[in-house]
């Protein structure tokens, strides 16, 4: 199947991810959008094909000529870029996190399903062998019942973003809870197959809405099974790279993984260990993770992180915030209730 692709976000991240997605087959690309001039200027040179200023403008001159958006913008402009593509019937690849408002994770989610168009979220971890792998030892069962849980991550995040929209809370929403801190808040719930039901939180500010560190008390549902966990964030690391970690407990074993090293202890028996052997660099997950989408598109598989996905992981970064800001748990499940 030949896809017409749209790129809306064409700096940074969002030229490395365009440049892949235009390296698959039968993918060609037919506009893009950005707020600058100069990469403008570039894609038009690099891509023989017009950019426009605004991405309304663009749906109108090729919304009926374009099958799939790629959307890496700051965080603040997803719902609307989004929504006007799923609108215009283009299948919709966007990076994390998918919104950050949950009633317009809600909007999506059901705009999505009623035009029976992909909407994808850029969660990379489910692509990550290490991760993959974790995941398989969970739902294997050696674990047993899994009844307990932690991720953490830190990060020199304040450092690394200081004058970029990151640290603009009206364009990316928070602070590192929003931006890192939402792939590990995506991969706990994902390796341990679960859905958010409450959570508690203290979180410390750089400035007025750029949260830099995080504890969360959090409570977890496993197909009927309750599960807690604790998930510590730091913005004010000594890495530029995060370095993260997960723990699951279950009544039969625990497993652990650094972002290297899993280690799988189980009751009476040896502790199992094993160094990830792949390759884990930005192209080999960004091509997994854009190849895993248009397969979806085509129809032939399953997208590996869904809307639903990038629900989920807002609801319980909003209901956090909440939570922090108000001084009580807040019920997850009931701010998406409240939002439907």
């Amino acid at each position: 199947m030949d896809f017409r692709a749209a790129a809306i976000g064409l700096g940074g991240l969002g030229q490395l991810e365009l440049e892949v997605l235009a390296s698959l087959d039968g993918v060609e690309v037919v506009a893009g959008t950005d707020v600058s001039p100069d990469a403008r200027r570039v894609f038009e040179r690099q891509f023989d094909a017009p950019a426009y200023e605004d991405h309304e403008s663009m749906l109108e001159d090729h919304g009926a000529d374009v099958d799939v958006a790629l959307i890496v913008t700051p965080h603040a402009f997803h719902y609307e870029q989004a929504r006007a593509c799923l609108e215009a019937g283009v299948h919709v690849y966007l990076e994390k996190p998918m919104v950050t408002e949950v009633d317009q994770a809600v909007e999506l989610v059901e705009l999505a399903r009623d035009r029976e168009l992909t909407l994808e979220v850029g969660y990379q971890r489910h692509f990550h062998p290490g991760f993959t792998e974790v995941k398989r030892l969970v739902d294997s069962g050696r674990l047993g019942r899994i009844h307990a849980a932690n991720a953490y991550l830190g990060q020199n995040w304040v450092g690394l973003h200081e004058g970029t929209w990151r640290v603009d809370p009206a364009l990316s929403g928070g602070g590192q809870l929003y931006d890192t801190g939402s792939h590990l808040l995506d991969a706990l719930l994902w390796i341990t197959g679960t859905e958010p039901l409450s959570v508690s939180a203290r979180m410390q500010y750089d400035e007025p809405g750029i949260d830099v560190n995080s504890a969360l008390s959090v409570e977890l549902d496993r197909e009927g099974d309750p599960v807690i966990a604790g998930v510590t964030v730091s913005g004010d690391g000594v890495d530029l790279v995060p370095s993260e970690g997960y723990a699951i407990w279950g009544t039969n074993g625990r497993v652990t993984f650094d972002g290297e090293t899993i280690r799988l202890a189980e009751r009476g028996a040896a502790v199992y260990e094993s160094v990830v052997d792949a390759r884990t660099d930005f192209t080999t997950l960004t091509t997994a993770k854009l190849e895993n989408f248009l397969s979806s598109v085509a129809g032939g598989t399953e997208p590996a992180v869904p809307a639903d996905v990038g629900l989920q992981v807002t609801a319980l970064t909003e209901a956090a915030y909440a939570a922090d800001r108000e001084g009580r748990r807040v019920d997850v499940r009931e701010l998406i209730d409240e939002a439907a």
